[in-house]
């Protein structure tokens, strides 16, 4: 099967509303954005007015919280239709989501992955197609993290994204912060899980956590040993250049600050393909 891919972006970041204005009349030195779809569904406010300016400027992708794809209920048509309609307004580069069983929500709620088993994977791979279909484009789906009392799966959970993947013919939007915390918490070594992914669909990266440091600072810095940031590098080096998103979940950070951790990833990535990482 041929896979589609879209193109690479580079470093973006996640565009809150309240970015929106700034980003309009600053105009930062960052690729592209992501915004989380919840935010603008049914809504011809101010906010999807800007959203639309910011458009004309930047490459926009779509990060969803609801599609609760791998849910044992009906996909919400609803939700589905909405989803389609800003779609279909934004024309973004690409759409995501979560393989979650219930959603996920980056404010209050949890993200709770799926049993990784034989009926999950017959059970979630035609919604995700019926999905693609209805929309007209591939899904990117997002890892979620596995608690330490998770049972362990009956499919190893790289196997099972590479499974989701390959016979959906859908993307993965790998997070490091989510693949840090299972691989500690399940006991797995998360650069063995990294080659058993399929090179050509890992599409996207969420880095969140990590500190983010390039050049000096990084020669001197303790931080050189943060395991979020390590496993980044590892995950560069065995698919290369990927688009990724930076982004911070315990504080909101100015914009110039999260444009200044672009720079410095981008430092770090030149570091690396040169050579010098």
């Amino acid at each position: 099967m041929e896979i589609k891919r879209p193109p690479y972006l580079g470093f973006g970041l996640r565009l809150r509303k309240e970015y929106l204005e700034p980003v309009l009349r600053l105009h930062p030195d960052v690729d592209w954005f992501e915004i989380i779809s919840e935010n603008y569904l049914g809504e011809q406010d101010e906010s999807l007015r800007l959203l639309l300016q910011v458009r004309e400027s930047y490459p926009i992708v779509m990060h969803g919280i609801s599609l609760a794809i791998g849910s044992p209920w009906p996909l919400d048509p609803v939700y589905l239709a909405q989803l389609k309609r800003l779609i279909e307004q934004l024309q973004p580069i690409w759409v995501s989501d979560h393989l979650c069983w219930s959603g996920a929500d980056d404010l209050q709620g949890r993200m709770l992955p799926l049993p990784y088993s034989q009926d999950s994977l017959e059970h979630i791979v035609p919604r995700i197609q019926e999905v693609q279909k209805y929309l007209g484009r591939q899904l990117l789906l997002e890892n979620v993290p596995m608690e330490w009392g998770d049972r362990s799966p009956e499919i190893p959970e790289a196997e099972f994204l590479h499974a989701v993947a390959e016979q959906s013919d859908s993307l993965i939007l790998l997070d490091i912060a989510n693949l840090h915390a299972s691989s500690v918490n399940q006991g797995f070594d998360p650069l063995k899980y990294l080659w058993k992914l399929p090179q050509q669909r890992v599409q996207q990266i969420h880095l969140s956590g990590a500190v983010i440091l390039c050049g000096a600072e990084q020669r001197e810095s303790a931080y050189n040993n943060d395991p979020v940031w390590s496993l980044y590098t590892s995950t560069l080096q065995r698919f290369g250049r990927t688009s990724t998103m930076i982004e911070r979940r315990d504080t909101i950070a100015t914009l110039d600050e999260m444009a200044d951790e672009v720079r410095k990833a981008l430092c770090h990535v030149n570091q690396v393909f040169s050579g010098a990482g």
